[in-house]
């Protein structure tokens, strides 16, 4: 199937790129960024634990209970179109903090891919066909409770307050963002999306390697997983002052690891907004995604997610709430992760915004620990200022 896949992506994309004509009008580029300083802090019950744990590891050393970070980004994209009418766009994001190391992908908290996305994509009456490193379908329909929040604070549940709290989770499968749905990121691939027909809409997308990025090609060294094919439809309608939007996406891959099992996931969910309000919620699963087949326990990872904001003029203000389980068996009780972010944010006009988010987290293990490094529970804060251009 999936040598099927690409072989007709192939043809497709290659009769699109030879539909232009030698005459084509000059594209026109331009550029922009944003850069951000936060401070923020948290009293947990694990003390003088390192920050951190987006990506289940946390920043080296113990913490000092607070912290500032910077987040800054720059945004290069051209654009044109063909004598034959069909349109096209390229995009390079660079994550440009100081600490960022190059072509890095290692995972340590706090150092990132120097390239986060780069894209070319051609769109016309057919839909719109995407090659580069991007988010893959089931990222581009996966509807949570920070669509709610928008603006709002520093993303709500799907935002940076895991930088100012010890949330690596008492089980590496538990949530704590609401792409830890085994989602491809910006893996190199290939993604289509349907036009949109009576407000509905679909998409498709093939990763070859979960870690080969650019002219890294595909690896294939046991640690992630290959073939990942996801797809995904979504309706999206305006019904008198309420705009709906539904969307559902799942996605299925091969373990590199024989010894684990395949990649299944899935994710439901819906936003609605009416007047300055916004209302969204989620659920989502893996399963026993890249659990080992040896383990026979009923293991299945899962969560959900909440959220509501409202937005009038400068101000913004936001509530989500995402809770995550995953079964471990023998009649214990589940691990847990519960987290809720309140925040908001002004805009001061001319690209400038303040903003804030207050958070609370509480992680159990199935009830089995103390204090100890295995569970943890604290409240934290982040304040900041930003730009963008």
């Amino acid at each position: 199937m999936n040598k099927l896949l690409l072989g007709t992506t192939a043809l497709v994309g290659a009769s699109l790129l030879m539909a232009g004509g030698a005459d084509a009008a000059k594209p026109k580029a331009k550029w922009g960024g944003a850069i951000e300083f936060t401070a923020g802090g948290s009293d947990q019950d694990i003390e003088k634990q390192a920050f951190g744990g987006s990506a289940g590891i946390a920043s080296g050393g113990p913490s000092a209970g607070y912290a500032f970070r910077t987040n800054s980004e720059l945004k290069f994209n051209a654009s044109g179109k063909t004598d034959a009418g069909m349109k096209w766009k390229a995009e390079v994001q660079i994550e440009a903090d100081t600490n960022v190391a190059a072509n890095s992908d290692s995972g340590d908290n706090g150092v990132e891919t120097s390239i986060d996305e780069l894209w070319i994509r051609f769109s016309g009456s057919w839909g719109k066909l995407t090659v580069g490193n991007q988010d893959g379908v089931e990222v581009g329909y996966l509807i949570g409770g920070d669509n709610a929040v928008g603006a709002a604070g520093d993303g709500g549940v799907d935002g940076n307050w895991q930088d100012f709290i010890d949330a690596r989770p008492v089980n590496s499968r538990l949530w704590d963002e609401l792409d830890d749905n085994e989602d491809t990121s910006d893996a190199t691939k290939i993604i289509y999306y349907t036009p949109r027909v009576g407000g509905f809409g679909a998409g498709l997308s093939f990763t070859p390697d979960r870690d080969a990025h650019g002219q890294d090609i595909t690896t294939d060294d046991g640690d992630a997983f290959l073939n990942s094919i996801a797809f995904g439809a979504d309706f999206k309608k305006k019904f008198g002052g309420v705009k709906v939007h539904i969307a559902a996406a799942a996605h299925f891959a091969d373990a590199e690891d024989e010894s684990v099992e395949d990649v299944e996931a899935w994710s439901v969910g819906a936003v609605v907004g009416f007047g300055g309000w916004k209302v969204a919620a989620n659920y989502m699963t893996k399963g026993d995604s890249l659990e080992d087949k040896s383990n026979t326990d009923d293991d299945d990872a899962w969560a959900w997610t909440a959220g509501i904001g409202y937005s009038q003029g400068p101000v913004h203000l936001g509530f989500s709430y995402l809770h995550s389980e995953v079964e471990t068996g023998d009649g214990k009780p589940d691990d847990e992760s519960d987290t809720i972010v309140v925040g908001a944010t002004y805009m001061l006009g001319g690209g400038a915004k303040v903003f804030a988010d207050v958070f609370w987290l509480d992680q159990d293990s199935g009830g089995s620990g103390s204090k100890d490094g295995t569970e943890n529970e604290g409240i934290g804060f982040l304040v900041g200022v930003g730009v963008k251009w």
